[in-house]
């Protein structure tokens, strides 16, 4: 199994950009391998659905079938190829693939919360801060290992005891200069005054 595998083509950050394959690339990281059936149980979705996304999975070479695992020659058992999954950011498919859905999903949160007691659980930030370049590359250094060690503990606790029942959240982090040259407008339709 492959450490990290970087995800840049287009077919792959289409696949892993889905929450429901995102699920299920995660518990397979929880139980190391597992059938569409026990992947179905565990995150709630029909098994029919499971299978039709193991498949896309697999096309794009993010799972492979772990037949040492399996009962019979039929029966079909996954894992992933790597331990984590990276994005490669400059990849140009990444926009449309995977800043899209997520921004969706952030915007769902955003009112989700306005709607309801989302306390803590649910939580959009958005701050602007005075750094300069070396306080910048400290804060992207400690939110990094902020979101790691969370990852890495929760990760292994799931590990640990699979009956617990866990709800799969996600942290979008995203930490960089403001350039208001590109800005189009204030966000109300008005255009900014030029000049």
């Amino acid at each position: 199994m492959l450490e990290t595998m970087e995800i840049s083509e287009p077919a792959a950050l289409r696949a892993i950009a889905n929450p429901v394959r995102q699920r299920i690339l995660m518990q397979l990281s929880v139980v190391g391998h597992a059938r569409a059936a026990d992947l179905a149980e565990a995150i709630g979705q029909p098994a029919n659905s499971v299978s039709f996304h193991l498949r896309v999975l697999a096309k794009v070479g993010l799972i492979v079938e772990a037949p040492e695992h399996a009962r019979d020659k039929r029966d079909r058992v996954w894992t992933n190829v790597a331990e984590t999954y990276q994005i490669k950011s400059n990849s140009p498919a990444a926009g449309t693939a995977i800043l899209r859905p997520a921004l969706r999903w952030i915007s769902d949160v955003f009112t989700h919360d306005a709607r309801d007691d989302g306390g803590a659980r649910r939580q959009f930030l958005l701050t602007t801060l005075l750094l300069t370049k070396d306080e910048a590359d400290e804060m992207a250094q400690e939110l990094s290992a902020l979101v790691e060690r969370w990852s890495e503990e929760n990760l292994a606790k799931a590990r640990e005891n699979t009956k617990i029942p866990r709800e799969t959240y996600q942290v979008v982090t995203v930490l960089g200069p403001r350039d208001d040259t590109t800005a189009e407008g204030d966000g109300d339709g008005a255009q900014a005054p030029k000049g």
